[in-house]
């Protein structure tokens, strides 16, 4: 979340918090920074004791603490609300009911607050469709506090938590259905080239520490993952009597070899990956200084996703045994891909690189 993202000083400019948060939802793992941005919003503009947002958890029946923003320390409670058990509270009432529940002084009501002091009581069901994500609560300490306003302010705010749950739980789906993906095309692919997995877990490994040491942000460290795992997938369309070929390639043999990062992209492409995944897959050999394939892009024309995979790839290629020649030392192979930056490799990249312990990284 960036710094301009500031919290309104009243109930009318909410509306700017909403429409503000709404424009980065692009990035799935901005949804839980802007929700306790919105949290705070809600609990600094309406002098809210606390602002929580509980999620529903439906195997087990019950509501759990997801973010509690409060004035001070907030009141020790059990991290989850049964809802069998909880009858008398709002949160509850909220979400059996299905609809906002405003109690404007405890005092005259059996329903309790969840923290000592709180008088004026309100919940709201967070709902995106038919799927139910969980409840907005918040707490005043005066009774009467929340007037129409607040509340449907309030009801705006749950909205967009709806959308912001419902987004990262999309993600999350699309995320397990992608990992299984992988190991499917892994599995396939591992059965034209018996090293392409470990090859594939040891430069996603390499690749997203240097994504990391880069300060790339988690959607391009994610997926420099998964194209780390993947970068070599078009492979599965080359004759595995060329790919453990010992000795040199012939051209024709070499030529094949070379159409495996344009393979790879026409198998990822349909399946739903993001462009960054595929780019970095279709991009990985290309090089700075534009001699690279399959398209001959150069300087940062090259995603950087296919940037930092060059680098992972090469390190890993050149600390391996290879039916050409044998490994070479973890000194020798960075100083060899110092030796080709800004003509190979990306020069900032190979920093990164040169930055890591790659010992450290596979012992984790």
């Amino acid at each position: 979340m960036t710094d301009d993202c500031l919290l309104p000083d009243d109930l009318e400019n909410l509306e700017e918090l909403i429409c503000r948060s709404l424009t980065r939802m692009a990035s799935p793992f901005e949804s839980f920074k802007l929700i306790r941005i919105v949290l705070k919003g809600l609990r600094e503009i309406t002098g809210s004791a606390r602002a929580d947002l509980l999620l529903y958890q439906d195997d087990m029946n019950v509501l759990f603490f997801s973010e509690t923003i409060a004035a001070g320390a907030p009141d020790k409670h059990e991290s989850q609300i049964s809802i069998a058990g909880s009858k008398n509270s709002a949160p509850v009432e909220a979400l059996a009911g299905g609809h906002t529940v405003l109690v404007e002084d405890v005092r005259n009501s059996a329903v309790l607050s969840l923290s000592q002091g709180s008088r004026t009581l309100l919940a709201i069901p967070i709902v995106y469709g038919e799927h139910v994500h969980g409840v907005l609560n918040m707490e005043h300490a005066l009774p009467d506090a929340y007037d129409s306003d607040t509340v449907r302010w309030a009801e705006a705010a749950a909205t967009l938590l709806s959308v912001l749950l419902e987004h990262s739980f999309l993600e999350e789906r699309l995320f397990h259905a992608n990992q299984q993906l992988i190991d499917r095309m892994t599995k396939a692919a591992s059965e034209t080239d018996p090293g392409f997995r470990a090859h594939a877990e040891r430069v996603s490994l390499i690749a997203v520490a240097i994504a990391s040491q880069l300060g790339l942000s988690d959607d391009l460290v994610h997926a420099v993952r998964d194209s780390g795992y993947l970068h070599d997938v078009g492979k599965s369309g080359v004759s595995r009597n060329i790919l453990v070929k010992p000795g040199n390639l012939t051209d024709d043999e070499f030529k094949e070899v070379r159409r495996h990062p344009i393979l790879g992209r026409f198998l990822l492409k349909p399946l739903g990956f993001k462009p960054a995944v595929i780019e970095g897959v279709a991009n990985h050999h290309e090089r700075w200084d534009g001699n690279g394939y399959p398209r001959g892009i150069a300087g940062e024309e090259i995603p950087i996703t296919g940037r930092i995979l060059a680098v992972a790839e090469a390190f890993d290629v050149m600390t391996s045994d290879q039916p050409y020649r044998s490994k070479l030392s973890e000194k020798e192979a960075l100083e060899e891909i110092r030796n080709k930056a800004g003509s190979q490799f990306d020069p900032k990249v190979v920093d990164a690189l040169t930055q890591i312990d790659v010992s450290e990284l596979e012992k984790a």
